[in-house]
């Protein structure tokens, strides 16, 4: 019987063409699991009868299997990048807005308890910011706005109108309980020109976001601490503009992706802030010199040369503490536990904080004043370098405590 008696004439070819391709496949994959195979380590498998009734054997040997295949990563962002050209579409991780532009959909998400645990953490950096001046410092928050907020227009579906006030609110309540706060909001809109402050393909702001923000914060820092400015500092490029891949592309697992197959990325050349002016003379204990301002804060500290931009702004040295992935506490209270603090007590600390943190779920925020050493409870004794003459006991910095924030001592102690 011919072969196309069952075929139009004008369908033999395609089904001819589509065998082909799915010969080849099959032979791909054959090349892949005996690839695979050859060096698997099955002496290093569950071999017990009962990790193979449980499942065990057969799930590690699937993870070696899959993690020994050659060229998957190449596979898995061609695979990312087919899905993100025919539907426009990512991971739940991340939102693709108009023209490419991407968001963190993290930033978009509405808490039940958000407003509740803004006032946990609200009051939370009031008393931080008074037992700080207690010891001579000053702490002001940078408080980031989120990038879906400030490019709202680029949302496919509009901004969360139950997220509209956050901000606001936010800085509202901060300045309410006493907290110096900076709201960048206004530096970190779109220019007229077309510039944007923050990547296309990222997060977090750019190299024009961070100058914005760096020289906002040093216009309002200048106006409540008017520092000594021992220092010049100038930015410059140390290379041409290149190729930067932003977090919210690796994301989507298309960093190793070809350029017509992912969102576009990024172009920006490497900056260094360097000191010109000449080194003061050493003082302090064992020759150190004291940096007069501390910053803590999370990954848009270590972006887009943020750190040389605030030094340049505000013409001092900066101990930048902040952390990737720090969350709301990490970095402020590993420097707060650090002897870079405790022997040597900058003038102020700048903490830089995105708004969507305010709100997030509540972690180890109980306990903070404790475990940094901001306040003593009465069964610890040990007086900290600077505390000489201060009060080791509790003072709240408003009548009304929120429920959500424990006596920090009894915390310490309350069985849980």
């Amino acid at each position: 019987m011919p072969e196309d008696v069952f075929l139009p004439p004008r369908a033999v070819w395609p089904a001819r063409c589509a065998g082909i391709m799915l010969v080849a496949l099959l032979a791909l994959g054959a090349w892949h699991m005996s690839d695979a195979v050859q060096g698997l380590p099955l002496r290093t498998l569950p071999a017990l009868t009962a990790d193979f009734l449980e499942g065990r054997t057969t799930a590690a040997l699937e993870k070696r299997l899959v993690e020994g295949m050659p060229v998957r990563g190449t596979a898995v962002a061609f695979a990312n990048g087919v899905r993100y050209r025919l539907f426009d579409g990512g991971p739940d991780e991340v939102r693709v807005g108009r023209d490419g532009t991407l968001f963190l959909t993290e930033e978009m998400v509405w808490h039940r308890d958000g407003r509740d645990n803004q006032s946990v953490r609200t009051e939370l950096l009031a008393q931080a910011a008074q037992h700080l001046e207690r010891q001579g410092v000053i702490l002001v928050v940078a408080l980031v706005p989120d990038k879906s907020r400030m490019l709202h227009r680029q949302l496919r579906s509009g901004y969360p109108a139950e997220l509209e006030p956050r901000y606001g609110q936010a800085v509202a309540s901060l300045r309410k309980a006493g907290v110096a706060v900076v709201a960048l909001d206004t530096a970190l809109t779109p220019g007229t020109d077309g510039s944007i402050p923050y990547y296309r393909s990222d997060t977090h702001w750019n190299q024009t976001g961070a100058r914005a923000a760096a020289q906002e914060i040093a216009r309002q820092v200048q106006t409540r601490l008017p520092l000594q400015k021992p220092s010049s500092f100038r930015t410059e490029a140390t290379g041409a503009p290149e190729v930067r891949i932003g977090d919210l592309v690796k994301m989507m697992g298309l960093a190793t992706a070809p350029s017509w197959l992912r969102p576009p990325v990024d172009m920006e050349a490497p900056l260094r802030t360097i000191d010109t002016a000449p080194p003061p003379p050493s003082t302090g204990l064992f020759g150190s010199t004291a940096i007069p301002v501390v910053l803590v804060g999370t990954s848009y500290s270590l972006r887009a040369n943020f750190h040389g931009y605030l030094q340049e702004a505000l013409g001092v040295a900066v101990l930048n503490a902040a952390r990737d992935g720090s969350g709301f506490l990490q970095a402020a209270e590993d420097y707060l536990r650090n002897e870079a603090f405790t022997s040597d007590k900058p003038q102020m600390i700048i903490w830089e904080l995105p708004e969507r943190f305010l709100q997030a779920p509540l972690g180890n925020e109980s306990g903070f004043l404790v475990r940094t050493g901001l306040i003593r409870c009465p069964q610890d004794r040990r007086q900290r370098p600077g505390e000489e003459g201060l009060s080791g006991s509790f003072q709240p910095a408003s009548s009304a405590r929120p429920s959500g924030l424990k006596d920090e001592c009894r915390s310490q102690t309350d069985p849980q």
